[in-house]
């Protein structure tokens, strides 16, 4: 397995996520919610197919996630003006501080993953990522 580079994607990618989740899981936040929080800081009010379109999930998965999110207090929802089929989704007032928070803990999971990486070889992975991923997407 040492030679297979899938597996060697998959694994750093777990290995990451579940140090995330270390960092974010006292604050009462999975690894899976703070791509939604982060969004929803960025860009306010945004609805559901706006949210998956973002961050790159399945419709089914993102509703599993607001809800869990909604239950626990993390986001609220408001019905849009337009069509009120639709609703825009909000970080909640407890939310807001925390956001930065955790955005902080999950930027210092990715410096423990690069700390034996120069400053050059951090632009360059980063670089690389890139590439592969748009080949991917195409």
């Amino acid at each position: 397995m040492d030679k297979n580079l899938c597996y060697k994607i998959n694994r750093l990618a777990r290995m990451l996520m579940a140090k995330v989740n270390e960092q974010t899981k006292p604050h009462g936040v999975t690894q899976g919610q703070l791509p939604v929080l982060c969004c929803l800081d960025d860009e306010g009010g945004q609805t559901q197919a706006e949210l998956c379109k973002n961050i790159q999930v399945e419709q089914p998965t993102m509703a599993n996630t607001l809800s869990r999110m909604e239950r626990d207090g993390l986001i609220y929802r408001v019905a849009c003006d337009q069509d009120r089929r639709q609703s825009k989704i909000f970080l909640s007032e407890k939310t807001l501080p925390t956001v930065e928070l955790l955005q902080r803990k999950s930027d210092e999971v990715v410096d423990l993953m690069t700390r034996d990486m120069s400053e050059a070889d951090v632009v360059e992975f980063k670089r690389l990522v890139n590439i592969a991923m748009r080949s991917l997407e195409r």
